[in-house]
């Protein structure tokens, strides 16, 4: 099994007490996901637990939660690819500890193909045939229920992208108890982009001191359409403790939407906040943060209104081989070795967010996973909240940073880059207007991307990726901002480059001042390197999507994907690279024909991606 362990809580023998200390002492130690016993959700196993016990998969997309009626009691999630070896894809791993983070037990979401426990066969997902689930949320009500949420589908036809929404109750006691998984939305038969697709979720609970909805769960997605990028961002609202779920599109008039989140007020006053993306929608938008309000309960919301524009940071490359790319993104998708969802098809891809080596090859060389500007948004749900105030972090392109990148890899266009910082816009008046964007935590030098933020009891907690410390070097002495993180620009493989040393960090801030002024530390006690080639065969790398905060009292809670469990190795299948640093171990044979046949030891730590986490 990953337990996710406190590492300096255990090495002093200390629990719960040292959850008092104020929120911006220095804690020791982080979290880690080590190697434990997988168990079922009353306790028991099975073969697919079993083998994930022992098998040391990647996990990725980690979610967080913290009990408001005790702050010993912590849950996570993650996608977890411990049953891609037993069940051909991905499920939802979920993770919890009743000791204030100094032990902690790994269990999945009931459902997954092979659970044959009265509350697997009774899953929904299982009833309708869904064999992976992920993209993993969590929130707690007042009432010791916590809510994990995600999406399901196929890798192959039948789609069916969905999201479901499952419920613990947990007032106290070792452990949580399953209670059941409510069917939100279903996708159609069809894989992504031929039918209907349900994937980037969110999910906020009515924790409201003051409000008449207390206890209304707050679902938001985007759905996926073959109308291509007018995809739109749809709301589920439940009012029977996540029994049952009423949908809504919420993004009329916005296109191109994705990245949503949910904010409840102390009054109950619902946000939801998105990006807009300003390419390939065909309308006359720039990117900026979408918003919509609910004084209802979520019964009807406002019309979508701009809190703000910036300057997207969307890394990204031409590919070498359109064709290649294309179906070796497939071919991954398929057999569980990539990023979530249905596999599409295996079209050409000319633009890649994600490069790597062999099909996964880009005209730059650069190797980098996917990265993107997102919005998240969050209230203070509080006695010590104010109704009207709601905050949003986003990471976006500095303005003037814009820099010629000397290659075809750009983060605003091709051969454009820029620097990536984390920005912060605070609304007091319920919306009617909003302060211009603010950086938290201003670099000279660096990118900062993944960030979620929390507001609880009068203080604001924020969590990003910051790549201060990546020794990075592009063409002609060009710096960071012309290189993707992790990536030094080299005339060998021409062009291509070589990996730096660990750069990646995780950085926490907090404000007791509405964000005026920020408190900040590096949360993750190790640098990482998160450009490991772990998927598509071992030869492109994917970090997840985004990182996850949640507060209770003046506790908050993080975790994110981390690198520093990795064995790196040598692909002999690309002798020209030699040892470029992104290679993980990987056991291959040779064949008569010069060719190499298939990872034998995939267990042995090259894909031992894990979730981090920290309590401050």
């Amino acid at each position: 099994m990953k337990r996710l362990l406190l590492a300096g809580f255990v090495s002093a023998g200390l629990a719960l007490p040292l959850l008092s200390v104020p929120a911006d002492a220095a804690l020791p130690g982080d979290v880690a996901v080590s190697d434990q016993t997988y168990v079922r959700y009353d306790g028991g196993t099975d073969p697919v637990l079993a083998a994930c016990s022992i098998n040391n998969r990647q996990q990725n997309e980690p979610a967080a939660s913290i009990a408001p009626h005790n702050p010993a009691l912590l849950t996570a999630g993650a996608n977890d690819y411990c049953t891609v070896p037993t069940a051909g894809g991905t499920w939802a791993g979920f993770y919890y500890s009743a000791t204030g983070g100094s032990t902690w037990t790994n269990s999945l979401l009931p459902g997954y193909p092979g659970d044959t426990s009265p509350a697997g066969t009774a899953s929904p997902l299982n009833r309708i045939g869904v064999t992976n689930a992920g993209d993993p949320v969590q929130a707690w009500d007042n009432n010791g229920h916590v809510y994990y949420a995600g999406i399901g589908f196929n890798r192959a036809k039948p789609g069916l992208g969905s999201i479901w929404v499952a419920r613990y109750g947990w007032p106290g006691g070792a452990s949580p108890s399953y209670q059941f998984t409510t069917l939100v939305e279903r996708g159609t038969p069809s894989p992504i982009f031929l039918g209907l697709f349900h994937d980037k979720i969110l999910i906020e609970v009515d924790r409201g001191a003051d409000s008449p909805y207390a206890g209304n769960v707050y679902v938001c997605w985007a759905r996926f359409t073959a109308s291509g990028p007018n995809n739109g961002v749809f709301v589920a609202t439940s009012a029977d403790g996540g029994r049952s779920f009423r949908t809504q599109k919420v993004s009329e008039s916005v296109h191109g939407s994705q990245f949503c989140d949910i904010a409840v007020t102390r009054n109950g006053d619902v946000h939801v906040a998105w990006r807009q993306f300003d390419a390939g929608t065909g309308q006359m938008q720039n990117n900026g943060v979408a918003w919509v309000k609910s004084t209802n309960g979520g019964k009807s919301f406002s019309k979508p209104a701009v809190a703000a524009e910036f300057i997207g940071w969307d890394p990204g490359d031409q590919t070498v081989s359109p064709a290649a790319y294309g179906q070796a993104k497939y071919n991954a998708c398929l057999v569980g070795d990539g990023t979530l969802g249905a596999c599409a098809s295996p079209e050409p891809r000319a633009f890649a967010r994600d490069c790597g080596d062999g099909p996964f090859a880009c005209q730059s060389g650069y190797v980098f996973h996917r990265m993107n500007t997102q919005v998240r948004i969050t209230a203070d749900p509080t006695a010590s909240g104010d109704p009207d105030e709601v905050f949003v972090v986003f990471d976006a392109s500095v303005p003037g940073s814009e820099t010629s990148t000397g290659s075809t890899y750009g983060t605003i266009s091709e051969g454009v880059g820029s620097q990536a910082s984390v920005y912060l816009i605070r609304t007091t008046t319920g919306g009617s207007t909003w302060s211009a964007p603010s950086r938290i935590d201003a670099q000279a030098v660096g990118h900062q991307y993944f960030p979620d933020i929390v507001a609880e009891a009068g203080r604001l907690h924020a969590v990003w990726q910051d790549s201060r410390y990546d020794a990075v070097v592009g063409p002609g002495g060009r710096d960071f901002r012309s290189v993707p993180v992790g990536n030094r620009a080299v005339a060998a493989n021409p062009p291509g480059a070589v990996a730096g040393p660990p750069g990646l960090a995780a950085f926490y801030a907090t404000s007791a001042n509405g964000g005026a002024s920020w408190v900040v530390s590096q949360v993750s006690t190790v640098n990482t390197m998160p450009q490991y080639e772990q998927f598509g065969d071992r030869d492109v790398p994917f970090f997840g999507d985004y990182n996850y905060i949640a507060a209770s009292g003046t506790t908050a809670f993080m975790t994110w994907t981390d690198h520093r469990d990795v064995v790196a190795g040598n692909d002999p299948r690309y002798p020209v690279d030699g040892v470029d640093g992104f290679d993980v171990l990987q056991c291959r044979a040779a064949n008569p024909d010069g060719t190499f046949g298939p990872d034998t030891c995939p267990n042995a730590g090259g894909l031992d991606q894990n979730i981090y986490g920290a309590i401050r």
